[in-house]
């Protein structure tokens, strides 16, 4: 996928808001955040911590970022002293200089207002693929490549063709504090799946997705009607960018006429059949992304040559359609 320059490379088939990563069937979750590479960070046994209460000027309700420090072995606020002293007027009456300040817990800096604050906490910050197992949703970090920026668009589709989901990231935010440099590591991110869960970054020398500005919103669609899906990202002051997927096998497209009031089939699903076997699950869905909606007619990967095309419609009714070989295009009316 890229400008007239890039190609997306071309995979040869291999034994995911929301998509399929495995054979099961089960929706899987694909959920962004802000990564590894910020001035934060987040674990289990020693999570990032918000405090919400009204210490703010005239009682205004203030957000504190906090996290155990474990040098006064108790909880600790992050920002700094001469930072925090203009959104809590009243700290300096209760802490007076930066030394103190260094060893205070946020119990000492809130003072009473400590008592009626809510606290939430973060365990991490990475960007997640929660797999559905039917009974629980397991939790796996994205690649290493993905956590290096904060992340908003995440696309599930085959990118590629070759029958397994992949996952779009766009990347970036620009809007920070003045004291922390902008979070520009990203470039836009594509994931290839493998079918089983599992996600490889793509270079963008070899995928052809090359971005550098504030990624906010981005939409799939097969704009050329060429088999292929072609992608459109868009840029927070900056223009808008499409590119043109000129190296995937080409797949099915696939187009489904709801019922009046949703023509679109929106909530439907859909999945290739092999014989006995299946492919992964697609959803067509309304507002797919950050400010974005991904096109209505989808594009299929194949990982051999399907014999029918399974679709469940809004409502739940199941239907089976047989395919042809070599079959490019089916537009299958709500029965």
């Amino acid at each position: 996928m890229g400008n007239d320059q890039d190609l997306l490379e071309q995979r040869r088939p291999v034994p995911a808001r929301s998509g399929n990563a495995g054979p099961s069937g089960r929706l899987d979750i694909v959920a962004t955040s802000w990564g590894r590479n910020t001035d934060y960070h987040a674990s289990a046994p020693r999570p990032l911590l918000l405090y919400v209460g009204p210490f703010g000027e005239r009682g205004r309700p203030t957000g504190l970022f906090a996290q155990e420090d474990p040098r006064i072995h108790g909880i600790a606020p992050l920002p700094s002293f001469a930072r925090l002293e203009l959104a809590i007027p009243t700290l300096t009456q209760r802490v007076r200089t930066f030394g103190a300040y260094a060893d205070a817990t946020i119990d000492e800096v809130l003072g009473p207002a400590a008592e009626r604050a809510t606290r939430l906490g973060a365990t991490t910050l990475d960007h997640t693929v929660f797999l559905n197992r039917g009974d629980h949703f397991e939790a796996r970090p994205l690649p290493r490549e993905a956590q290096l920026a904060p992340a908003f668009y995440a696309g599930i589709a085959d990118f590629d063709g070759d029958g397994n989901e992949d996952v779009f990231l766009s990347q970036n935010f620009f809007a920070t504090d003045v004291a922390t440099p902008r979070y520009d590591a990203g470039r836009s991110l594509l994931l290839r799946g493998d079918g089983t869960g599992g996600l490889d970054a793509v270079p963008g020398q070899r995928s052809g997705l090359i971005v550098y500005g504030e990624q906010r919103g981005a939409a799939y669609a097969d704009f050329d009607r060429d088999g292929r899906l072609d992608l459109a990202i868009s840029q927070n002051g900056d223009s808008t960018r499409l590119f043109h997927n000129v190296g995937a096998q080409p797949g099915l497209r696939v187009r489904l006429i709801g019922p009046p009031g949703n023509r679109s089939a929106i909530g439907a699903q859909m999945r290739l059949r092999y014989g006995d076997r299946n492919g992964p699950v697609r959803e067509v869905q309304a507002g797919s992304g950050y400010w974005s909606e991904n096109g209505a007619i989808q594009v299929l990967g194949r990982a051999g040559e399907p014999t029918a095309l399974w679709i469940r419609w809004p409502g739940g009714r199941a239907q089976v359609v047989p395919l042809t070989s070599g079959q490019a295009e089916v537009t299958v009316p709500n029965p």
